[in-house]
């Protein structure tokens, strides 16, 4: 009974890794489009807050629990400020296909953390499987053009890419242990909101220029509707499968991004993008069916506190 209960809760966590995969694949094509109208700082702060406000509207009346404060400060400042701004400024700084590459780091970097510091295990076969997931990131990021991937072109964009990424990925290992012991829903919308105030509050101290007409209005809600389904996904799924397995199947967002990129904007698909994506989907269906064993799931928080489920 007790391991039908953890296939379920494990089966729940790939559906909602999915579904925010989605919404995240959304963010880049409504982002270009509000970069049109208004800078990084603008675009990042607005939205940030926007999706703050939007989870607020989730049991209005629930406060922060005791304990969570020091998680929540982190979170804003780190997940839903720093890195989506250093992202985005890198983004106006370095190629779409350095940017696309380096931005894949986030599952080699949130690995490394995992198992460095954090202990989380994978086994050897679930190893294996990633790679399919892998290698079609690789090949939807350069389209097999490797001749236009330069490190040192738009170096400073390079590094501002790898500095958010870095960013989500030790983030990404935290909000692990803090799913064990707080609510998700209530790490995911103070987490946006602090991000947003943070970065608001610094773009009109600073007067930066700013103008919103009712559509790219209307876009920057989408985006913030967007960028909440996806925290709040991201956050749920992480905690029922671990911030590995979570991020190999969460860069499936790379695949939709694609997709709307077309939809939206026009964007070209070739066929080497449609084979990594086809590699992507084959490699997390692998992975998730070969999840089985006891020693793959998600790690433990250290000594503290039984675990409060969301």
């Amino acid at each position: 009974m007790e391991r039908s209960g953890r296939d379920s809760e494990t089966r729940r966590g790939y559906l909602y890794a999915i579904l925010g995969s989605i919404c995240a694949g959304s963010v880049s094509a409504l982002t270009k489009i509000s970069l049109v109208t208004n800078g990084p700082l603008v675009v990042t702060g607005v939205t940030f807050l926007l999706s703050g406000l939007i989870l607020l509207l989730y049991q209005p009346r629930r406060r922060p629990e005791p304990g969570s404060y020091r998680y929540l400060v982190f979170f804003g400042l780190v997940g839903a400020g720093l890195a989506p701004l250093m992202y985005t400024l890198g983004l106006d700084q370095t190629t779409v296909v350095n940017a696309s590459l380096l931005a894949n780091g986030e599952v080699l970097f949130t690995t490394v953390i995992a198992f460095a510091v954090f202990g989380e295990r994978l086994r050897r076969g679930q190893a294996a499987r990633g790679l399919f997931i892998v290698a079609g990131l690789l090949v939807v990021s350069t389209n097999l053009d490797l001749s236009h991937i330069a490190f040192f072109q738009g170096l400073t964009g390079n590094l501002l890419i790898l500095g958010s990424v870095a960013g989500w990925a030790v983030e990404n290992n935290i909000i692990v242990l803090a799913t064990k012991r707080f609510d998700t829903t209530l790490l995911s919308k103070f987490r946006n909101l602090i991000g947003g105030c943070v970065l608001t509050a610094l773009f009109l101290v600073g007067r930066f220029p700013f103008g919103f007409s009712a559509y790219s209005s209307a876009i920057m809600v989408l985006l913030a509707l967007a960028v909440s389904g996806a925290t709040i996904m991201f956050i749920a799924a992480v905690k029922r499968l671990g911030a590995i397995r979570m991020l190999l199947v969460w860069s499936t967002s790379t695949l939709f991004g694609a997709f709307f990129g077309l939809a939206a904007l026009g964007e070209q698909i070739t066929v080497a993008q449609v084979f990594g994506g086809v590699l992507i989907l084959f490699g997390v269906y692998l992975f998730s069916r070969g999840d089985r064993a006891p020693e793959a799931e998600p790690f433990v928080a250290p000594a503290g506190g039984p675990a409060k489920r969301p």
